[in-house]
């Protein structure tokens, strides 16, 4: 079957989206928003092209309802991108359909399901995402960089030129797991890195025949997978939240507009790019704790996140207690102290024990002037800081920088990316004695941040008390 559609000259006034689109995985989420973008953005004809033929045929009704095109056309179309004669059909038939493809997106992918370090990783899920996001992303560019070699070229804009001529472009959706890794993700990470790699690969050789390849690599994006994740990863929904700088994820929208972006002649000049949207954010933290097995060997007992994280404030920062004890020198036989840092959530610290606590920081934040009658050990783990004391002297603390604080009193500002990013401090808390200036006693004060202490602190209190009488 083909279809017929005349082009009576419209462009959009925004984006020169004025050709045909082919969109791979177009059936939800980023490809949904991606095809529903090109119809907004005037593209004379659509092919949406998925799994779930049920779900690109909706799409491509949500298309018709938003084009800006008076002739617009949209096709829906079965497609597995982990068939090369599946994917070999989808293209010709769009080539059938619309007589070329000027700009295609591959957003075909997977994502994982189950977070598992790599000695528990499955093989068959490895191979099921190589599979998908990097063979169906290697099918589609493949197959479609022949058919934009074959096209008549055309200048990328007629009144300039010197911008020189297109036969297409193809965006491949990459990941911000395309330049950093996370625990438990190797099989998602290998995958993304693979297209990215892809990506620039494919730009090389396709560069001079006018056709541009580029990767946009999103991070976290409201969609299916993600919100899949976030339902069955326990506090993952809060952690994003307050580790992307603007306090939210991303739109698919937001994404498909990079999309548009670089199929679009505004971006004549730009291949071979790993586009990033990331909102970037901080590393998972991951606490190993050591002992000994029956014949006295070091093993390692726990690999985990920490029990107590605290959102503090209106998600100014997130407290992570990585461990703590409560009395020196420390009752290890039969792993008191593993049971005992698990089951109790520590006081700012304990006089006669220690606490060692991480806090993120949103980007910006400055905390309130306090003093905790300790000795603090605070390391900047990720970021940059300024510490203010109560003098008014300050210091600027970049990544492995060390302040030994001595029940003074000051402020820490994250200055992470000009203010812009979020930061990481990591704090060893220990008791000290009664602090005495000229012959004055030092009181500490925590000002807002007493509530997250009040009740920790109480039960320290009488737990001491207990522990006195029984001397």
């Amino acid at each position: 079957m083909s279809v017929v559609c005349i082009r009576v000259g419209h462009r959009s006034s925004v984006m020169d989206i004025s050709g045909y689109a082919l969109v791979i995985g177009g059936g939800n989420g980023i490809g949904r928003a991606a095809a529903s973008a090109f119809a907004k953005y005037g593209a004379l004809g659509i092919t949406v092209a998925d799994l779930q033929l049920e779900d690109a045929q909706n799409v491509a009704r949500e298309c018709k309802a938003v084009a800006a095109n008076p002739n617009f056309c949209v096709e829906a179309r079965y497609v597995d991108v982990t068939s090369e004669t599946s994917v070999h059909d989808a293209t010709a038939y769009a080539m059938q359909v619309f007589g070329r493809i000027d700009y295609c997106v591959n957003s075909a992918g997977l994502g994982v399901k189950n977070a598992l370090e790599i000695s528990d990783a499955h093989v068959d899920e490895f191979e099921r995402m190589l599979s998908t996001n990097v063979t169906g992303t290697f099918l589609v560019t493949k197959l479609v960089s022949a058919i934009m070699r074959s096209q008549e070229a055309r200048l990328n804009d007629p009144a300039a030129p010197e911008r020189g001529i297109t036969r297409g472009t193809i965006v491949n959706l990459g990941s911000a797991s395309s330049f950093a890794s996370s625990p438990g993700m190797a099989q998602y990470t290998t995958s993304k890195f693979a297209v990215l790699g892809l990506t620039k690969n494919s730009a090389l050789d396709n560069a001079v025949h006018g056709i541009r390849v580029n990767c946009v690599c999103p991070s976290w994006v409201d969609t299916p997978m993600v919100r899949q994740a976030v339902d069955n990863v326990p506090g993952l929904g809060e952690h994003i939240k307050l580790a992307v700088p603007m306090r939210r994820i991303a739109t698919p929208e937001e994404v498909a507009d990079a999309v548009i972006f670089m199929s679009s002649s505004k971006s004549s000049y730009v291949t071979g790019c790993g586009f990033i949207i990331d909102a970037p954010g901080l590393r998972r933290t991951v606490r190993n704790i050591t002992g000994h097995d029956p014949d006295g060997k070091a093993v390692f007992l726990s690999t985990d996140c920490g029990e107590h994280h605290t959102i503090m404030g209106e998600e100014q920062a997130l407290s992570n207690i990585l461990y703590s004890t409560h009395s020196t020198p420390v009752e290890i036989n039969g792993d008191v102290d593993i049971k005992y840092a698990k089951e109790n959530l520590p006081p700012l610290h304990y006089q006669h024990g220690t606490v060692l606590r991480q806090i993120d920081f949103a980007p910006n934040e400055l905390t309130p002037m306090h003093r905790a009658l300790s000795i603090d050990y605070g390391v900047v783990l990720e970021g940059e800081f300024e510490l203010i004391l109560e003098s008014g002297e300050k210091r600027i603390m970049r990544q492995g920088d060390v302040t030994i604080q001595r029940a003074t009193a000051h402020q820490w500002r994250n200055l992470t990316g000009g203010g812009t990013l979020p930061g990481r401090m990591l704090w060893f808390l220990l008791g000290v004695k009664d602090v005495v200036v000229n012959g004055a006693k030092l009181e500490g004060y925590l000002g807002p941040l007493q509530v997250y202490y009040e009740e920790q602190e109480r039960q320290a209190r009488e737990e001491e008390g207990k522990e006195g009488e029984g001397q």
